[in-house]
């Protein structure tokens, strides 16, 4: 195989984790993996977003007639929140052995360097989400049944921009199909999964489709986001994460880590 660019391959800050993965009943590198994205995604994410609603300037406009023809479903916000799930399920379904663990590890990582791009498209090129006067007011104003979930949380802490492309798109899709590449392998370890696996692709895949029209439903995103998120999503896919989990199996993934030694 093609060697891999050595930004895609673990980097030597996972060593410490690495000597340590057996720790907590080999929990140890998940749990670092979802705390990495509160503190390299989630704090600058944030940070741009606010920044970005202070300036209030828009790059284009990509709104086209359908995205006001989507309509606002207020219930919609709980598929909208399962990205938060979707983030701990590439640590929790990754093998139980080195392999997984060096797949794991750059699966986050390409989510880290998609999404440290994507940042920048928030603050070059933003774009302001006015979909939200089509939600009713007493909504936006924290009133009535679904009130506190917009009006009292998600419209205080996410402003209307970072749009395009729709991160909660790339970095659930990207998971997804790494899952899915994971249950592949194991079928062929164990032809007996397929009933079980078959049961969990509809589960996974029936929640991503949810989240994707989530994204237009809550009045989000626009169909663009989404559009150019699932673009950026398989694109990574194809030329960066693919060719890293399968350096990961190989021989020259295993003399990575085994050089970092172990605890």
């Amino acid at each position: 195989m093609a060697e891999l660019p050595k930004y895609l391959r673990p980097w030597p800050a996972w060593a410490v984790i690495w000597r340590h993965r057996m720790a907590l009943g080999q929990r140890a590198l998940p749990v670092v993996c979802v705390g990495l994205i509160v503190l390299l995604l989630g704090l600058p994410y944030l940070l741009i977003n606010l920044v970005m609603d202070t300036i209030g300037w828009s790059a284009f406009d990509p709104a086209i007639s359908l995205d006001e023809k989507i309509p606002f479903i207020a219930w919609m916000i709980i598929p909208y929140s399962t990205l938060y799930l979707f983030y701990p399920l590439g640590a929790i379904l990754a093998p139980r052995n080195d392999t997984g663990r060096r797949e794991m590890m750059v699966l986050y990582q390409t989510i880290f360097l998609v999404s440290w791009i994507i940042f920048l498209f928030f603050i070059l090129l933003p774009t302001e989400i006015h979909l939200r006067d089509q939600i009713p007011a007493s909504t936006r104003a924290g009133n009535g049944a679904w009130g506190w979930a917009y009006g009292g949380m998600l419209h205080n802490t996410d402003k209307p921009w970072n749009a395009w492309p729709s991160l909660h798109i790339i970095q659930s899709l990207l998971i997804v199909l790494t899952v899915e590449f994971w249950w592949r392998k194991k079928l062929k370890r164990e032809p007996g999964f397929r009933n079980n696996r078959r049961l969990a692709r509809t589960v996974i895949w029936a929640g991503w489709l949810l989240l994707s029209a989530s994204v237009l439903t809550t009045k989000q995103h626009f169909v663009w986001d989404l559009a150019t998120g699932i673009m950026v999503a398989l694109i990574t896919w194809k030329l960066v994460l693919r060719p890293a989990l399968a350096w990961a199996e190989s021989e020259a993934g295993k003399s990575h880590t085994g050089a970092w030694g172990d605890s």
